[in-house]
């Protein structure tokens, strides 16, 4: 093969652009500390690359929710501390106003108060972020969640939905609380059942929110305690006629002034037994106003309501006309004669001495002699009365529901401005709804203890997912250095080694180019 002048000299010049072309990429890889100019550098480290850019930018999105969301969970804990700090404020008032020596208008200040508390609550719970987005309203975040007029009942118009964020490839943290769960669901009572006084009760008891002894026993029943007076009633009456005139004697017993029971001599089957006689009381109750309880061997009175008139039993003897010669006893003792004593005028005094309880369908579940502050103990359940109550009142006990925060202060607002320092049973009034409050307020700063528990976990989770996010940023800012960053040491030695081979490549040109055949002819 014949090779040219011109062939040699193309071949140096493209020797000596290539080596100038290896040195211009090794500059631009020194200039920017890159080892990959373009893909073609290293194709498999350039696709790696790629991927674990786009990984990058997701953990880095990830570390900025993780700033959204500590903000967003650290403003609602400030949020529900507000609100506990209120409610531990509102809780010092009612302690003040369970003072027996307090004033109706100490009372009527207090209240005040506690209605600027109870605005605050709604306005905390109300609460919005940077963004203008309420808290507390679910998925409705533009809706302002809570409502009220000045004497309904407070409305919700969020929903029950939790926002959640992605902080991490499998991991998600929730950044709001609905403000059914934490304003709303709320237990009332003790968290199983709660107390209520009859509010006409015109007696001084007062009971207590109880406890749950063994919650097996609890069957979810609603139940009513009455009170009763002790009577010293017999389950016969008698009848001593003088024969010789031979008179058919009579009896009437009146409750109350109305009749409730009539019987003769002659009757085949008078009542006999303290059951009989309860049954016919109790047959008119409607008219008397008053109902009978048989318990071990005694027969107990009541008022049907709350009603602080004492009871007035009337026994009469008729059919005598034989004077004192004829007599009886009654069913509640009297001794009547035909003369002096026709009839006999008992009064039970109005202070109840035994209590029963009763289920919802009037069945007895327990009974007793009443003792302020003593025990009452049923189906899993035990409280306590002290003061003194008045025969028929009554005290009911039922399954605990949910109430809001906003009700249970509420509650103690309208207590408050009703007063109770005017009589025992006004006071007793008073203690029973301060007492209710107590047990119900005690059962929301559980609620919100709980919230601030749950914030606080969540706040862990973010803080434990950050670190781990910043690990996985810089092992692949370390990944992506490795495949792309350039070694200095090594760039610098081949540039010179690219220079110098360049050099040599360009004087052996020169040498080339000048060899002619003419300069041997």
């Amino acid at each position: 093969m014949r090779i040219s002048t011109g062939q040699i000299q193309l071949s140096g010049l493209n020797r000596m652009l290539e080596q100038q072309s290896q040195m211009l990429n090794t500059q631009q890889q020194l200039a920017t500390g890159k080892r990959l100019m373009t893909p073609a550098d290293d194709p498999t480290a350039s696709a790696r690359i790629v991927g674990l850019d786009q990984t990058l930018k997701v953990t880095e999105q990830f570390q900025k929710n993780i700033n959204f969301s500590r903000s967003r969970l650290e403003l609602e804990e400030e949020v529900i501390s507000g609100v506990t700090n209120a409610l531990d404020r509102v809780r010092e008032l009612a302690v003040q106003a369970n003072n027996p020596t307090i004033t109706n208008q100490d009372l009527t200040t207090l209240a005040i108060e506690v209605k600027e508390r109870l605005n605050e609550l709604l306005g905390l719970a109300n609460s919005q972020d940077a963004g203008g987005e309420y808290l507390f309203a679910g998925y409705q975040g533009n809706t302002q969640p809570f409502s009220a007029t000045e004497t309904g009942p407070y409305t919700y118009n969020g929903d029950d939905g939790q926002r959640l964020i992605q902080i991490g490839n499998n991991r998600q943290i929730a950044v709001t609380d609905s403000g059914t769960s934490t304003f709303r669901e709320i237990r009332n009572g003790n968290g199983t059942f709660t107390t209520f006084d009859n509010q006409s009760n015109t007696g001084s008891g007062v009971i207590d929110p109880g406890s749950v002894t063994n919650p097996s026993l609890i069957d979810g029943d609603s139940y009513n305690i009455t009170f009763f007076v002790a009577t010293s009633a017999t389950g016969t009456a008698t009848f001593s006629d003088n024969l010789a005139t031979a008179d058919n004697l009579d009896y009437t017993l009146e409750i109350n002034g109305s009749t409730v029971y009539t019987t003769d001599e002659a009757d085949a089957s008078p009542v006999n037994t303290l059951a009989g006689l309860a049954a016919e009381i109790n047959n008119a109750s409607a008219a008397t106003g008053v109902r009978a309880y048989v318990d071990g061997g005694s027969l107990y009175l009541a008022n049907t309501s709350p009603d602080a008139t004492p009871i007035t039993i009337t026994e009469t003897m008729g059919g005598a006309s034989d004077g004192d010669l004829d007599s009886m006893t009654g069913y509640f003792g009297a001794t009547l004669n035909g003369t002096t004593m026709p009839s006999a005028t008992s009064t039970l005094n109005s202070a109840a001495d035994f209590y029963l309880v009763e289920d919802s369908t009037g069945n007895s579940e327990a009974s007793g002699n009443y003792t302020s502050g003593g025990s009452i103990a049923f189906n899993g359940i035990q409280t306590n009365v002290i003061g003194t109550p008045n025969v028929g009142d009554r005290f009911t006990i039922s399954p605990s529901l949910n109430q809001d925060v906003f009700t249970t202060v509420r509650n103690l607002v309208v207590a408050l401005e009703n007063g109770g320092t005017g009589s025992p049973a006004d006071q007793a009034r008073l203690n029973n709804d301060i007492n209710r409050f107590f047990s119900d307020v005690d059962r929301a700063m559980d609620n919100f203890r709980a919230a601030r528990a749950q914030i606080g976990s969540r706040l862990n989770a973010v803080d434990a997912q950050e670190s781990l996010n910043e690990g996985y940023l810089l092992r692949i800012k370390e990944t992506i250095s490795d495949l792309q960053d350039l070694d200095y040491t090594e760039a610098i030695t081949r540039l010179n080694q690219q220079q110098v081979a360049l050099e040599a490549a360009q004087q052996s040109y020169m040498r080339i180019q000048g060899l002619s055949l003419f300069n041997y002819l």
